[in-house]
Parts: C-alpha cells; structure tokens; sequence
C-alpha cells in the first residue's frame, strides 16, 4: 500500500494558526487542490483531533468513501460514528492499521494528520511520499508538521505553483 502523508504548512511549518485547530486558514487554491488531490486515494488515516474538525461533513455524506481510519486512544468514545468499513476508529500502531486496510482492499492511503498521525507513521517507516502546500504565511506559533524527533532524508518529486496563489505544492519521496 501506498502512503502519502498530505499536509499544509505556514512557511514557518505550522499546520494549525496559533491554537485554532483546522486548516481553515489554507487559501482557495490549496482547498482546491486538495480536494482534487483526495480523489486518487482510497483510504484516509487521521488522528482525532483531525477527525474532530471536520467529522460534522464526514457524518453528513450519505456513503462516506473512502475508507476513513481515525487513530485514537480510546475508539470506544467513537462507536456512535462508527461504519465499518468506511469510517472506523482504531488505538492500533501505524503498521496494524496499514494491515487493515490493505484487507478491506484498500491500495493508496493518503495520511491527512496531525503531528500525531504524521510522527507515528513516520517513526515506523510506512509513509511514502509527503506532499507539503507551503502557504505564505507566518504565525510563529501552532502545531508543527511534526512533534517529535525524525530523521529522515526527502527526494524532490516534483514542484508546482498552484493557480491564481503564492502557494507551493512540493512533493518529496521519503528515501529508504
């Protein structure tokens, strides 16, 4: 299975403003492309805090595709949303989760956040890819990418200036 950690940052590597979760703060072209850019996966994993803001939509479709994995430490506070198959929630390490979805079928996984999601799958290897809207924005304070100590080395896949904006989408290849 193929996993792409997909994030927006502040040119100061925030994905959150301040202490506002979400990213609504993204621009128009970024919402966009990301939107786009969610269609070639079938499988979301993100951590609660993720969930929590925009769980209100994720409730909302009538058939929630894809299969969505919300990482938390207690699943049963979730049981309520719970569909299986297509939204579950899991205290599951990163590697079990990946098992799980590749049983349900599942083959690109994009990996939506936050810094708890992202350093969990990170630390054991299982992300392929990271694709980084850099926004023009500086807050100096917020959530970074990511919380706790990596090491790992990126390859330059491709660049692009997204339309009608000053944000940059960069998409790296994490080296084995």
């Amino acid at each position: 299975m193929r996993i792409v950690l997909i994030v927006a940052q502040s040119l100061d590597g925030f994905i959150t403003r301040h202490s506002e979760p979400g990213a609504e703060w993204t621009s128009p072209a970024d919402k966009k492309w990301f939107r786009e850019s969610l269609g070639q996966f079938d499988a979301q994993v993100m951590a609660s805090k993720t969930y929590a803001t925009v769980r209100e939509r994720i409730l909302q479709e009538n058939c929630p595709a894809p299969f969505r994995m919300i990482m938390t430490r207690q699943p049963d506070q979730f049981a309520d949303d719970q569909i299986p198959g297509k939204l579950e929630f899991s205290s599951a390490e990163p590697a079990s989760i990946r098992d799980r979805l590749i049983n349900a079928g599942c083959h690109a996984c994009a990996l939506l956040g936050g810094a708890t999601a992202h350093d969990a799958f990170l630390a054991t290897e299982l992300v392929d890819e990271m694709w980084v809207t850099i926004e023009p924005r500086i807050f100096g304070t917020g959530t970074p990418v990511v919380a706790k100590r990596q090491d790992r080395e990126l390859v330059l896949i491709d660049s692009q200036r997204l339309p009608k904006s000053d944000s940059v989408v960069l998409k790296y290849r994490i080296r084995s």
